[in-house]
């Protein structure tokens, strides 16, 4: 069935078109941009030749085909809404993939929310965090990890039989989050009372996150090698390969940052290349985040949060793009004394 839509897809893909944008966002990556902030040429709208079917969310965590299916209609409708994203697909089971390795339980949401899952905390606290420090890394059959690479071998099936598709659709990594985003899913909201109470148990699950992090992602890259040196999350193009979630860290001051998020997110980045991404403020703390070396760009939401004269300073200002959203925050500064042709607004 799935066969059709495949057809549909890559009979619709231009690539003059594709060729372009990409060559656009790789310029844009790579600091090479015109004045102005990023803009590229959006495509021209094309819309399918059949009805692609809509597929609740849990219904593509219960079936691979599914999740395959709806991931490509994802793509389906970026050519028809004429977006200047590139297309991208992913394995799709949320924020929980890691935990569910350390046998965290998926909480799935119900039916009519329509929203990826999430996981329960370890039972246990801090009792369950010292056992698992102790423990030797877990395998990859276990939690979300048979799913994951099930779909890298469905998504390198779809490749090899679809030439356009396999140039033009990229295959991002699995949401992995960032070393404390796990923590706090691992641990629960005792973590931030476990900053102060018990730092070195702290320290050592990060230690030991950041090699389980490494060993997945060495995994991954081994199913589905990378086709370039580039990442795109949800279709925006940074350098390296990789792009860690730092929503957790808008809870702690600076110094704990200093302490307990950047020193970890800068081995991963180090290893990788890529870009940090955060929801809600992170100007008390981005400037710290942008001195590892392998760090390219700066990917947030929600500028409105942010003083965004200080964001601008520690990204753009510092040769490290910045995406985000288009908000009368930054219509305010338009004009002002910025390298201005490193910011991409969505």
């Amino acid at each position: 069935m799935i066969d059709r839509y495949l057809n549909d897809l890559e009979n619709r893909l231009d690539p003059v078109q594709e060729e372009a944008l990409y060559r656009a966002w790789t310029g844009f990556a790579d600091g090479q941009a015109g004045t102005g902030p990023f803009c590229p040429k959006r495509r021209t709208p094309l819309p399918p030749g059949l009805d692609w079917p809509d597929i609740p969310l849990n219904d593509a965590l219960a079936d691979e085909e599914k999740m395959l299916l709806s991931q490509f209609k994802l793509c389906s409708d970026q050519l028809a809404a004429s977006s200047d994203l590139l297309l991208s697909v992913r394995a799709n089971y949320g924020v929980g993939i890691i935990p569910s390795f350390f046998g965290a339980e998926p909480f799935i949401m119900p039916a009519t929310m329509n929203c990826l899952p999430n996981v329960r905390p370890l039972p246990g606290g801090s009792q369950a965090i010292g056992h698992l420090v102790g423990a030797p890394l877990p395998d990859l059959n276990q939690g979300y990890g048979p799913q994951v690479f099930r779909m890298a071998a469905l998504y390198q099936q779809v490749r090899a039989r679809y030439p356009r598709i396999a140039r033009y659709i990229r295959v991002d990594h699995p949401d992995c989050q960032g070393p404390f985003d796990i923590v706090e899913l691992l641990w629960g909201s005792d973590v931030f009372l476990a900053l102060f109470d018990e730092p070195d148990r702290v320290h050592a699950l990060l230690d030991y996150l950041c090699r389980f992090y490494s060993y997945f992602m060495d995994a991954w890259f081994a199913a589905m090698p990378p086709t370039d040196d580039y990442h795109a999350y949800f279709g925006r193009l940074h350098r390296g390969l990789i792009t860690i979630r730092d929503d957790s860290a808008m809870n702690l001051s600076p110094d704990l940052c200093r302490t307990f998020v950047h020193p970890y997110d800068a081995r991963l980045l180090d290893r990788y290349g890529g870009a940090i991404h955060f929801c809600g403020r992170g100007d008390h703390y981005l400037t710290d985040m942008v001195r590892s070396k392998g760090l390219s760009a700066i990917d947030m939401s929600q500028p409105h949060l942010n003083d965004m004269k200080q964001i601008l300073r520690v990204t753009i200002d510092q040769g490290i793009n910045l995406h985000t959203v288009h908000d009368p925050s930054i219509d305010a500064l338009l004009g002002s004394n910025h390298a201005w042709p490193r910011l991409s607004l969505r």
